[in-house]
């Protein structure tokens, strides 16, 4: 995108930020940072890196376990408060202390909006930035980083590099699952309008056009739970524009002793 619609965005963000900041959950968050080739001025980012801080309370803690245990991210609530449902930006959340990329303080509690808006305003625009390399990536993840997020990527990449999976990546058509059961646990679990509505049935139909039960799938949060060979599990951020093709990465388990000790949460 053109660097004067970034700064539309984010102008977008710090309004909303304001209206909402003295209602939950926004008023958990206490430090927004820019980072990444937005910030560091490149005339024509990819997207607009944003770094959250926050809070949390007890109605957050509540939250989190809800949303966990149905495979839901936590975070993606105050994604939809700052942003909406947009697809320019890219989140970071609670990483400012450990970060080993540079981070451009936006906004902190207690400070005048208008204060971030002269501090957004205030980035020079650099021709020579371009898009800074990504940490934790695999030629699988070529493309998908953006909806991967850097902490679940240097997870997997860790992972793979013990040798207790393997993942592996390939393009899925459009296809309907046709288990009555299974298709009635993807509407249960999103609207017909949700691109990973779309997802889930393309893999369920692979699934299914391989031999297997579909309905033995653990699909966030719906259907049975997992197998004891996790080699059903599927990982499927893989949702793009409503043109493009799906991208599917299968984890299979090498060492399962491995996986056993690894930390998951």
């Amino acid at each position: 995108m053109k660097r004067e619609r970034a700064i539309q965005l984010v102008e977008q963000l710090l309004q909303r930020l304001d209206a909402e900041r003295h209602a939950w959950p926004a008023n958990l968050i206490t430090e927004v940072y820019l980072f990444g080739s937005f910030a560091r001025g490149a005339v024509e980012p990819h997207d607009v890196d944003v770094a959250i801080e926050m809070d949390r309370d007890d109605r957050w803690i509540a939250h989190a376990v809800q949303s966990l245990s149905s495979g839901r991210n936590p975070q993606s609530l105050i994604r939809r408060t700052l942003v909406g449902n947009s697809r320019s930006f890219g989140f970071f959340f609670d990483g400012a202390a450990h970060a080993d990329f540079p981070l451009t303080l936006l906004w902190q509690r207690g400070e005048a909006i208008t204060l971030a808006g002269q501090r957004l305003h205030a980035l020079t625009s650099d021709p020579t930035a371009g898009r800074a390399p990504r940490d934790a990536m695999l030629p699988q993840f070529d493309g998908l980083d953006r909806w991967i997020d850097r902490p679940a990527r240097e997870h997997l990449t860790g992972t793979v590099a013990a040798n207790a999976i393997n993942i592996e990546r390939f393009d899925l058509p459009d296809a309907t699952v046709t288990d009555a059961v299974a298709a009635e646990y993807l509407l249960d679990r999103w609207s017909p309008s949700s691109p990973l509505y779309r997802a889930g049935h393309a893999v369920l139909a692979h699934i299914e056009q391989r031999g297997h039960d579909p309905r033995a799938v653990h699909l966030h949060g719906k259907g049975r739970p997992p197998p004891p060979n996790p080699a059903l599990r599927w990982l499927l951020p893989a949702l793009l524009q409503s043109t493009a093709t799906l991208a599917a990465l299968r984890i299979v388990p090498l060492n399962t002793g491995l996986l056993d000790r690894a930390d998951w949460s």
